[in-house]
């Protein structure tokens, strides 16, 4: 019994302040997020920006972009774009370490099924699947995902919500595998600030 009593005893002090830590360094996250995404709608902050067509007809593109706050790299946009389908990954860093991660990947086809014959062009459905990932010293603290699908014809119809606002994100494990892949990506892309002559389209999104 006293050692019951021990145990609950531990569990009742550590696990709140664990809690509360967490909720603590999100809050953190969250403000140096928005301050960066602030300085970024308001053009403050310089860009590096590197651009490669990755075939002969245009249909794949590559993009990535550093953004710097004086000398300090706070932000890298990396965009690969290959016919129906594109994916961006967001990086975010504070003292040069990466805090948080957002990847969208977005997709369409042509939906025939749903578009009436007489309407004379063909509508179209879209799938997006969102990522973001808390860091704390690179190691992930909280991961999110949500995925949707939109269909043009119901675009103008829509309010000034985005279909990604009104979706809530779901709480997802934080597959160890995945994030090694990403805090890796974010070390190769890194190294594209100093040698802008090599070829982005090389760089993988698996």
């Amino acid at each position: 019994m006293n050692i019951l009593i021990k145990t609950l005893l531990i569990l009742i002090l550590f696990i709140p302040k664990g809690l509360a830590q967490t909720k603590g360094d999100i809050k953190n996250i969250k403000e140096e997020y928005s301050s960066i995404t602030k300085l970024l709608e308001q053009d403050k902050l310089t860009a590096l920006a590197l651009e490669n067509k990755c075939n002969s007809n245009g249909q794949t593109e590559a993009f990535l972009t550093f953004y710097y706050n004086n000398d300090n790299l706070v932000h890298i946009q990396h965009t690969y774009a290959e016919g129906h389908s594109s994916y961006t990954n967001h990086y975010y860093i504070n003292d040069n370490k990466l805090f948080f991660y957002f990847s969208e990947h977005e997709s369409w086809r042509w939906d025939y099924e749903g578009t009436p014959k007489e309407q004379g062009f063909t509508n179209e459905i879209w799938t997006y699947d969102e990522q973001r990932i808390y860091f704390v010293k690179e190691v992930p603290i909280k991961c999110l995902r949500k995925v949707y699908t939109e269909k043009s014809v119901d675009q103008p119809n829509k309010g000034e919500t985005t279909l990604s606002e009104a979706k809530k994100n779901k709480e997802v494990d934080c597959d160890k595998n995945s994030m090694k892949l990403i805090l890796k990506k974010y070390q190769l892309l890194l190294t594209f600030q100093k040698s802008t002559t090599q070829n982005i389209c090389d760089i993988s999104f698996e």
